[in-house]
């Protein structure tokens, strides 16, 4: 027989070590995939910055504080709470 001869255990150990290595290209794959997600839905919900770059829970975390703050309990006729004020 001419040409070179491979054996079938050494066929076998090379696809093995082929599919062990396809299972490490994906799971970082999914690794990288599932962080950037985080990263995006982290900077969405509770992203810092100023007013048109805070996250959703940050903005509205702020309108609380800010209503919080604007309650006056010596005023019982108050109806708008965006701003301190007493109406006679």
């Amino acid at each position: 027989m001419s040409g070179f001869q491979v054996n079938s255990s050494t066929k076998s150990r090379s696809r093995f070590l082929s599919r062990r290595g396809q299972v490490l290209v994906e799971y970082v794959l999914l690794l990288v995939i599932s962080v950037a997600f985080a990263t995006l839905l982290i900077r969405a919900l509770v992203g810092r910055g100023d007013d048109t770059n805070r996250g959703i829970l940050i903005r509205q975390w702020d309108n609380i504080l800010k209503k919080v703050g604007n309650d006056m309990p010596e005023c019982p006729n108050q109806t708008d709470f965006n701003s301190p004020n007493c109406p006679p």
